[in-house]
């Protein structure tokens, strides 16, 4: 999972694109980067966070009406620092010159390294994007048939989700254009202003800079920009569109649109639904901020208990996409505070998105616990998780989900509850999550192996026998 932002036109895109990647700082937090292009190529990209590596006006400002940029959530690759700035994007080669930006995860990349000329520079997964389009292009005026042409003979070869973002030039003609996956797993939208276009994962960006939405870019597609302006589109693979449904669930924000549909509404849906089918009575209903509160809106509307924050967040940092358990807790411990006049003496609803391993959840109904709550009642607005993604969400083994026992049986939601300290607990069913979303999504971590895409079922049962404590599986097949 990643934020990813291009754009081209006739005046610099630098700092639009800058102001961008802060629109999409929640899809990645371990690096960021942009490249611009004027005839030379103008990188920069580092760990961390986009105010701490766009920290000089000059690494801000670089000349080129065409630009690409990315916030990184890792998927592949090691988690030290070094590593992460190394994994940074935009990468790029320069015979022919091509730059690339992705969000998603390729999973046959053992594979695919066996296809191609060149050797990765990186363990990231969009040299497998990168070098093979490079190996199509090389040697060749590039121009929109060849573009599409390269793209299709890439997209019939690798495996996984891909939404993703080039600069291509073989002259004075660059190009920005995307490619999707045919299931369309991660958002990509074009927005436009004054004969600039952008294209990137959320439409909140467009709010951000000004531009005008046009449309959701459509999966199994390539869609070219050249400098004029002039806008080329081909299908590639027509499937059936199935959509991340933790999109919705966590890693859009609310005030973006996946398909036309609002995230925010989705989330008030769920809330409600939670309220219907597993009523509680009690005092309070406070939202784990800021995942929590959306849900918790529609969970308050439909059950009539008053909403108030019971917990502040002091820190911007989200906790679920964090490189290790270490640094999770550490914004678990030093980015929330209890609220002892909202809690002291009530009878609490806590509504948050997930539960993926438990342990923040432990920790937040320890801390309502000590400000003096008299019950403790954890509403959920995701189905139980069972299963690692395979798609670009780092939930690396099927061994750390608390949903599973130690036989990888599922638990008891009684039995969860007990576990973190809690009086009751209730997840959204997938039923539930499918009528607030409205249409088909991609369910693998929920339902497994049928939640996939019919086409992947073989592969992601190899990759779940293939999984090991800690690692992510994909990257040893």
């Amino acid at each position: 999972m990643c934020g990813i932002v291009g754009i081209i036109g006739e005046k610099p895109v630098s700092r639009l694109i800058y102001h961008s990647l802060f629109s999409i700082q929640h899809r990645g937090q371990s690096s960021a980067g942009k490249i611009t292009y004027d005839g030379n190529i103008h990188v920069h990209k580092d760990a961390g966070l986009v105010r701490d590596v766009f920290n000089e006006e000059k690494k801000i400002d670089t000349p080129g009406n065409i630009g690409i940029g990315h916030t990184r959530y890792s998927t592949a690759g090691m988690d030290d620092i070094e590593s992460l700035k190394i994994n940074a994007q935009p990468e790029y080669i320069v015979n022919p010159f091509l730059a690339a930006v992705q969000n998603g995860n390729i999973y046959n990349c053992l594979e695919m390294s066996k296809r191609v000329k060149r050797k990765p520079r990186t363990a990231c997964d969009v040299q497998w994007l990168l070098l093979p389009l490079a190996d199509n292009l090389h040697k060749k005026e590039i121009d929109v048939d060849i573009i599409f042409e390269a793209s299709e003979n890439v997209m019939n070869q690798i495996k996984g989700s891909y939404s993703a973002l080039f600069l291509a030039d073989s002259g004075d003609k660059p190009f920005l254009f995307a490619m999707t996956d045919p299931y369309k797993i991660r958002p990509l939208v074009l927005g436009k202003l004054d004969g600039m276009y952008c294209i990137t994962s959320e439409t909140r960006v467009f709010k951000r800079i000004n531009f005008e939405y046009v449309k959701d870019i459509s999966g199994g597609s390539v869609i070219v920009i050249d400098k004029e302006g002039n806008i080329f589109e081909k299908q590639i693979i027509t499937k059936k569109q199935k959509p991340c449904m933790f999109e919705f669930v966590y890693f859009a924000k609310p005030d973006s649109r996946i398909n036309g549909r609002s995230v925010h509404d989705v989330r008030v849906e769920i809330g409600r639904y939670l309220a219907e089918n597993y009523p509680v009575e009690a005092d309070t209903v406070v939202p784990v901020p800021e995942s929590g509160r959306h849900y918790a809106t529609g969970f308050s509307r439909r059950s009539g208990i008053p909403l108030d924050e019971g917990l502040m967040k002091d820190k911007d940092e989200r906790s679920f996409i964090q490189q290790t358990q270490e640094s999770r807790d550490k914004v678990v411990e030093e980015g929330l505070s209890f609220l002892r006049s909202v809690l002291e003496d009530k009878r609490v609803v806590l509504v948050d998105d997930s539960i993926v391993r438990g342990t923040n959840i432990r920790k937040l109904v320890r801390g309502i616990r000590n400000a003096g709550a008299s019950e403790i009642h954890i509403r959920i607005g995701c189905p139980p998780l069972l299963a690692p993604c395979y798609l670009g969400i780092d939930m690396r083994s099927r061994k750390e989900f608390i949903a599973l026992d130690g036989d990888g049986k599922i638990k008891s939601w009684d039995r969860i509850a007990k576990e973190i300290g809690a009086d009751s607990l209730a997840y959204t069913t997938i039923k539930g999550l499918e009528n607030a979303i409205g249409f088909d999504t991609c369910q693998g971590c929920i339902d497994f192996p049928n939640g996939y895409p019919d086409e992947m079922h073989d592969d992601v049962q190899a990759l779940f026998k293939n999984d090991k404590k800690g690692t992510r599986s994909y990257e040893s097949m």
